[in-house]
């Protein structure tokens, strides 16, 4: 996306949300984990990064990124809960709650699994004091 397009984007979004996709980008590999989560779910980046629960598959999708970028990128909780401006058992609940989904359903396994084998966890890892 251009320079004009990402404007625009941001001019879309509230400044609470601005903020957060401010967080967020800081860390670039979180940034573009999240980016491939968002659009394999068909889910608005702006959606996933909203204060509120959200509508659809936004709450599930969030979910999903927290625990990718915990588990995948091993960023501590509290690191996960400031890129998504969230507090650290939020972010604990939802990697519980997606493990517990990971059992339960084979077709969320199968998708989790199959970003985790992309090779994200390979990528650098950030010095998580460029986050705060």
């Amino acid at each position: 996306m251009d320079e004009d397009g990402r404007r625009q984007a941001n001019r879309a979004l509230k400044a609470r949300s601005r903020y957060r996709l401010g967080r967020l980008r800081r860390d670039a590999v979180a940034y573009a984990l999240v980016e491939r989560i968002v659009r394999l779910r068909r889910v608005a980046l702006r959606d996933v990064l909203q204060g509120h629960r959200g509508v659809g598959n936004a709450a599930l999708t969030r979910q999903m990124a927290m625990y990718l970028v915990h588990v995948v990128l091993s960023r501590p909780q509290d690191v996960v809960g400031l890129l998504f401006d969230r507090e650290r058992t939020t972010v604990s609940h939802a990697c519980s709650a997606i493990e517990t989904l990971r059992e339960d359903d084979p077709a969320i396994d199968a998708e989790l699994a199959r970003i985790e084998s992309e090779g994200w966890s390979a990528l650098s890892q950030p010095d998580v004091r460029d986050v705060a």
